[in-house]
């Protein structure tokens, strides 16, 4: 298995309670309808003592899953239209466990 794991900051003047609940419900629902996604998570209101406001944790079979996920038409949607113009400071990690 591999867990791909996105965090960002919010955009100044963000309404990150919003913003970060329409990401969770359409990340989730992506993962859902997608067989390589085995599990989905979406946190966007972290205890004070973080350092990123919102994490994406995702648990795919193998890298070839995790690119058809990344890839999919409605994954680069969420990205491009609400992700993107939303956040900054993006850091990744995807890692086998």
């Amino acid at each position: 298995m591999l867990r791909h794991i996105v965090m960002w900051k919010f955009n100044e003047g963000v309404d990150s309670k919003a913003v970060g609940e329409e990401i969770k419900k359409r990340i989730l629902t992506l993962c859902d309808s997608m067989p390589e996604a085995k599990r989905g998570e979406v946190v966007y209101i972290p205890l004070s003592t973080s350092t990123h406001d919102i994490i994406l944790s995702v648990d795919v079979d193998d890298e070839e899953a995790l690119q058809k996920y990344a890839t999919s038409k409605e994954h680069v949607d969420i990205a491009e239209t609400l992700i993107k113009p939303n956040t900054n400071s993006r850091v990744a990690i995807d890692y086998l466990f």
